[in-house]
């Protein structure tokens, strides 16, 4: 029996989500399709733009036969934490196959740079913290360690994501197959192409166009309600002041919490506040994920 897992947010659900869904379920030709996806907070740090029930309707309704919820304390982490969760909960519920997009669509690639991760994870984890003990932060530190092992590269957003789903699968020895399904539009882009992106969508939806075209949900979002970080604001800055426990939330470390109740002062968005709390070291999506642990309370004795 075949089992197709997928890793999505639906974030919203849209035409290149249905192409990868329909070519997925074409060449793996599975009984069953399961996708785990994230709840209320998507892995970039924020909060979904419709909630989980609506998002997981859709997907059913497109061909996904089960929607299983990623834990938010596990959505809301960096891409190797995110992939781990994803991929174990998946192998428990017996997948055989995973298919992901990726901006190469190169499997092979994945796969010899996880072999290599492992073969040598000791001199790998060395020249990443050499790589961050000089300042870089830790996908360009990964990135820089595996130039030095097997002069490659991954730095894509999707190639990141399929590394981290193939190391998963690679070091666990996982009975999993892997197959990627190369992207073909710009993961970042603001305007409305054949293959719309997520952000191009969540824009046009928010400015009240009809892009019905692209989303096979549209009647869902039509005239919804869409959630927004700056929505939540007030209750970030709330916790931020009121809480003299703020090293305790998972994700804050390094004395932050100290620059964080001076910048959440001056701040009067979500966007402006991550603007002060970026550095060389930090990325902002980094710092998006720590805001929602703040919002949402999550300390790092609760977050295993």
């Amino acid at each position: 029996m075949r089992i197709l897992g997928i890793v999505a947010e639906y974030n919203p659900f849209h035409k290149g989500h249905l192409y990868h869904l329909k070519q997925a379920q074409e060449r793996i030709k599975p009984e069953v399709t399961i996708v785990v996806m994230s709840g209320s907070f998507v892995q970039r740090g924020e909060a979904a733009i419709v909630d989980k029930w609506i998002r997981s309707q859709i997907a059913v309704e497109c061909g996904v036969d089960l929607v299983v919820e990623l834990p938010t304390v596990y959505t809301l982490e960096s891409a190797d934490y995110f992939s781990k969760s994803s991929i174990a909960l998946l192998h428990l519920l017996g997948v055989t196959d995973i298919v992901f997009g990726s901006e190469t669509g190169d499997i092979q690639q994945f796969n010899d740079i996880a072999h290599t991760i492992q073969n040598h994870n000791e001199e790998y984890n060395t020249l990443v913290k050499e790589a961050m003990q000089k300042g870089l932060r830790y996908p360009d530190a990964c990135n820089q360690a595996l130039s030095t092992l097997m002069h490659k590269e991954v730095r894509t957003p999707n190639d990141l994501l399929a590394l981290a789903y193939t190391k998963e699968v690679v070091f666990n020895n996982y009975p999993i197959h892997l197959h990627a399904i190369k992207r073909t539009s710009d993961y970042h882009s603001e305007t409305i192409e054949t293959f719309a992106s997520a952000t191009a969508l969540r824009k046009a939806l928010r400015e009240k166009k009809d892009v019905s075209s692209q989303l096979p949900g549209y009647v869902y979002y039509k005239d919804k309600v869409l959630l927004d970080m700056d929505a939540f604001f007030p209750y970030l800055k709330y916790n931020i002041l009121m809480n003299d426990q703020l090293a305790n939330i998972h994700l804050v470390d390094e004395g932050i919490e100290n620059l964080l109740k001076e910048s959440i002062q001056k701040a009067k968005t979500i966007n402006e506040l991550i603007d002060l709390l970026s550095s060389k070291r930090y990325t902002r999506a980094r710092i998006a994920r720590m805001l929602s642990h703040i919002l949402l309370n999550n300390t790092k004795d609760e977050v295993i």
